[in-house]
């Protein structure tokens, strides 16, 4: 009892609430408003609810003429729409096709005193005799007679049939024979019980009240399925939806609209029903859908718009995805030949660089080879100056002693004479030698470090040591002033030194890296071969010699000489646990690098 007057707090608030407002609408007098009367309910539903609201609202509103229209329940929406009926009342089903179709708003919906919840008020119930044992439950109907009141009704069929597609059932051809018989009672009970049907589909709650009214014995009848949810104190079969609902065309004066809510919600129960207000339909709707009726009846045609509304969805993400195909297939065509033309451009790229390789390993070959001459004649110089001289010296000596003694003849004569011409041809194509080598070195310009390295790494790949992986670590410019194939020969000499050590190890790993000291660049190339003895890394250190065993040392002389060359200190260190680092150091473009261009 408590909790029945809490849920009425609300409305209690309300009524108070209106009385502090006119108890009228403001209408002119004469004023006529319609009221349209779907009936697909049992015959007292208007008797005992209907018509007693209408009396109802006359007398709460004298001024305004009440007119109650009977509508064709066969063909709502177009009968609605005829009679421009200010207010409708009808089923919950009905009621949500009219909102849905002709914008209808719900005012307000009626409850049954037997549930406690107005959204779940109504139900339809499945009824067999009592004797059947072979009636269990919904699967066990399939292919019997059913009897019902009409086929739009909401509580008397609709939601019956909704039960059995819920059960995964085709309701059109569940049941071998449906008969309509248009009134719940007596007509279709009547069938029932004369065993002309099988089974019958009633509204919840019919066969309570007819025993109540002392008309039927409910122990001559079983329910199929009960339902057992407490918010419905009646037998039911099914899920349960809101009742009867009064509502309104959108263009209804908002005035009336409110007026008439605020009566209906202060009225009086009468004969087991009352007025409240419902907003959960979502049910009513799914119901529909799944029945395929109402605004959902295109869901059963096959014609070209039914197909559309109903798959439209479908339709549209289908298309969308065909479109999406086209343009990835336009998109990748297109990036393949974007691809294409970039593959053959790398292609030619790629023969112009092996060819312009194969040029500058030529042109290095030719400097290393101008490199040893200068260092061989810079040792040549300096080794025979002294021989040179003591052989004059000693012909010289000779020529005046053998004067003195008077045995200088013809032939001593002529052969000291061809002593004096030999040694000064060899002084003279010594010095042709150097003069040679320092004519093909070229003159300091402002050259990129970063490009020379790049170089110097293809024309090491483009050597014995392809197969071998060198990695570069650059910045994007480097520049200093000096020799460009010179400074390519350098790092080359190391390359290939790094290379030749790294073949004897099993994981091969050297890296070509140029690094920022402040007013230097510090060029390293660092390999993993094997660690070296202290006595070869110290020779290897001070006096620059190789540590092969076939090695000359020539190649880390000549690099010694063109760092020294360009003002660059070279270096050796090992790295632990194994491998060498050598480096040098050369000084950035400074603003005074132009003066020492040709400064060397």
């Amino acid at each position: 009892m408590m909790k029945r007057i809490i849920r009425y707090i609300p409305a209690i608030l309300l009524l108070l609430a209106l009385s502090f407002v006119p108890a009228h609408a403001e209408k002119e007098p004469g004023a006529v408003v319609s009221i349209g009367l779907l009936d697909s309910f049992n015959p007292e539903v208007e008797r005992e609810l209907i018509l007693p609201t209408v009396e109802y609202l006359k007398q709460k509103f004298p001024q305004i003429r009440w007119s109650l229209v009977h509508l064709n329940t066969l063909k709502p929406m177009a009968s609605v729409e005829q009679s421009k009926a200010d207010f409708v009342f009808s089923s919950a089903g009905t009621f949500q096709e009219l909102h849905q179709v002709l914008g209808y708003n719900h005012v307000v919906t009626s409850k049954s005193v037997f549930s406690d919840n107005p959204s779940e008020s109504v139900g339809s119930v499945f009824v067999a005799r009592k004797f059947r044992d072979d009636l269990k439950d919904i699967s066990s109907l399939k292919g019997k007679v059913a009897v019902a009141s009409q086929p739009n009704s909401f509580d008397g069929w609709l939601i019956g049939t909704h039960e059995i597609v819920k059960e995964g059932f085709d309701p059109d051809n569940f049941f071998s024979k449906v008969i309509f018989s248009h009134f719940q009672f007596p007509d279709s009970l009547a069938i029932l019980a004369a065993g002309k049907a099988d089974v019958g589909v009633f509204s919840a709650c019919l066969l309570e009240k007819l025993e109540k009214e002392g008309l039927v014995s409910t122990e001559d009848f079983k329910i199929i399925s009960p339902k057992s949810k407490e918010s419905l104190k009646c037998s039911h079969s099914t899920e349960l939806y809101p009742g009867i609902v009064l509502s309104t065309e959108e263009n209804t004066d908002p005035k009336l609209v409110w007026e008439v809510t605020s009566a209906l919600l202060s009225m009086p129960s009468i004969n087991n029903s009352e007025w409240t207000i419902s907003q959960k339909f979502s049910k009513v709707n799914q119901l529909y859908q799944d029945l395929k009726i109402g605004p959902y009846s295109y869901l059963k045609e096959q014609s070209l718009p039914a197909l559309w509304q109903r798959f439209k969805n479908v339709i549209l993400i289908v298309a969308g995805i065909v479109l999406i195909l086209i343009i990835n297939e336009i998109y990748l065509r297109s990036a393949v030949a974007w691809r294409t033309r970039q593959l053959k451009a790398a292609l030619k790229e790629k023969i112009r660089a092996e060819r312009d390789a194969r040029e500058k390993g030529k042109q290095l070959a030719q400097m290393e080879k101008f490199g040893v001459i200068s260092q061989m004649s810079g040792m040549l110089a300096h080794e025979l100056q002294q021989p040179l001289l003591a052989i004059g010296n000693f012909t010289s000596g000779l020529k005046m002693y053998m004067n003195k003694q008077e045995r200088l003849d013809k032939v001593s004569s002529e052969a000291i004479q061809h002593i004096e011409k030999n040694t000064k041809r060899i002084a003279d194509i010594v010095g042709r030698v150097r003069s040679y080598a320092k004519n093909k070195r070229g003159q300091f310009e402002l050259v990129d470090l970063a490009e020379i390295a790049k170089r110097a790494l293809t024309s090491a790949k483009g050597s014995a040591f392809a197969d071998i992986p060198i990695r570069l670590k650059v910045p994007v410019k480097a520049e200093v002033y000096g020799q460009p194939l010179e400074l390519e020969l350098i790092m080359v000499n190391l390359l290939k030194n790094a290379c030749s050590e790294v073949k004897k190890v099993k994981d091969p790993q050297i890296v070509l890296s140029i690094e920022d000291e402040g007013k230097c660049w510090r060029v390293s190339v660092r390999d993993n071969g094997p660690k070296l003895s202290p006595k070869e890394f110290l020779r290897l250190r001070q006096m620059g010699d190789s540590v092969k065993d076939d090695g000359l040392g020539i190649g880390l002389s000549l690099v010694r000489g063109l760092c020294d060359s360009h003002g660059a200190s070279l270096s050796f260190s090992q790295i632990e646990p194994q491998g060498i680092c050598a480096a040098f150091v050369i000084e950035k473009r400074s603003d005074d690098g132009a003066d020492r261009k040709n400064n060397r």
